[in-house]
């Protein structure tokens, strides 16, 4: 149950995150606080803990530490991002207690697999229904179509993300091979269309690693061919107006973004130790601003920078070699190979601040960082039934009885007792 209720807000934060509002933010953290405190701690009275899981509440903990020492430049602002960060820690906690076998985690994967086809299908289709105001089609972004987020880049991260766990999903069943794969262009071709230039650098070279893999294990050629048929179709859409290619010709990749890192870079200098505060990147920077547009920069647009800018570089190094054991631990899960992808652009971009993104990477974290080798091929006890390929619990269904077992003789050990 617990599960499912991860999935659930998880689900409800990538649905929401189109609004933009407060709300939308706030009742996904809430939610998963919510789980944090009721579900994980009964669970984990079953079940030995994964200690390990709790390491990113060093974040929230770090923020109260800096309220306590009057260190943050905005009280309020550090409480919202303690709020925040402990969230994400509880998904990655949550991940590692209730998706630690392997019929959980194929739930995981699968909900992943759906819900990004799904939001695929709907950014190739923005531009053609969108203009007729039918609710969320019409995109939030006014440049970009990327269904349910406001942002391009924010959907190509969360494409990146769910990419490899669609294409492992059409490794699993031959007879539904065909169906995933459709998907995983549908998944490649909506990000070229939406114009992101991080996101379809990333997603290509991911789509390239992801065809070497499925060669080497010698997939049937058929379903290679409609997938490849499907990602020729969906690839000329990036080269109209406003796509992929069209976007590459800018001359300068890193306009604006680059005066925002020299600011970032000044304020660090000024509280190297302790950093400006958890959350306050929106007020620190102001005193630091090298240009003026009339828009609100609340984000360093560098999740890696604005870590050291909030937490100050100590929380930098340890984040920086959280990563790197991370990677380690990929390496053989191909569903997993997101995680660095989206690690990567998040040297341009803020995926881990964004909880329509973030959550999502915490439980793919949390399922491939905390699962012991031999928890890998486990099955659950509890029994499962099958609907469209998704397997759902069941309470009617239970573990098979252990076989009686047989002596020497032939007869069963009860009679040979007897």
């Amino acid at each position: 149950m617990g599960g499912w209720l991860l999935l659930a807000v998880c689900v409800v934060s990538t649905l929401l995150a189109w609004t933009g509002t407060t709300w939308s933010e706030l009742a996904p953290v809430m939610g998963l606080l919510a789980i944090g405190v009721i579900v994980l701690p009964a669970r984990m009275r079953l079940e030995s803990p994964e200690r390990g899981a709790w390491v990113l509440l060093l974040l929230p903990v770090w923020g109260v530490f800096q309220l306590l020492l009057g260190s943050s430049v905005y009280a309020q602002a550090t409480l919202r991002g303690i709020t925040y960060w402990a969230a994400v820690a509880v998904a990655v906690a949550g991940s590692a207690t209730l998706f630690r076998d392997r019929d959980s985690r194929h739930l995981l994967l699968r909900t992943l697999g759906i819900l990004a086809s799904v939001l695929a299908w709907m950014a190739i289709l923005q531009p053609y229904v969108g203009r007729l105001g039918i609710g969320v089609l019409s995109s939030a972004a006014p440049d970009a179509y990327a269904a349910t987020f406001s942002n391009r880049n924010m959907y190509a991260c969360f494409a990146e993300l769910a990419l490899p766990a669609v294409v492992w999903l059409a490794t699993r069943d031959t007879k539904t091979s065909w169906f995933w794969l459709c998907n995983a262009t549908a998944i490649v071709g909506s990000v070229l269309i939406s114009g992101s230039r991080a996101g379809g650098v990333f997603i290509l070279l991911e789509s390239l690693i992801l065809a070497g893999i499925c060669l080497h294990r010698r997939q049937r050629s058929s379903t290679m061919l409609v997938g490849g048929a499907v990602a020729g179709v969906v690839v000329l859409a990036a080269i109209g107006e406003g796509g992929f290619v069209t976007r590459l010709h800018y001359e300068d990749p890193l306009v604006l973004r680059r005066d925002i890192y020299r600011s970032a870079v000044e304020i660090i200098g000024a509280n190297p130790l302790t950093g400006a505060g958890l959350g306050t990147f929106v007020a620190a920077y102001p005193a630091f601003a090298h240009f003026d547009n009339a828009r609100l920069v609340d984000l360093a647009h560098n999740d890696w920078l604005q870590l050291a800018v909030e937490c100050g570089l100590p929380a930098a190094v340890l984040w920086t070699i959280f990563a790197g054991l991370l990677l380690i631990r990929v390496r053989g899960q191909m569903w997993a190979m997101g995680l660095p992808v989206v690690l990567a652009h998040a040297l341009v971009d803020f995926p881990f601040h964004r909880i329509g993104v973030a959550a999502w990477w915490m439980l793919l974290a949390g399922a491939v960082w905390f699962t012991h080798p031999r928890n890998r091929g486990r099955r659950s006890a509890v029994g499962r039934w099958s609907l469209a390929g998704f397997k759902l619990p069941s309470t009617r269904a239970g573990p098979k009885p252990a076989p009686e077992p047989i002596a020497p003789s032939g007869r069963s050990s009860t009679k040979a007792g007897r």
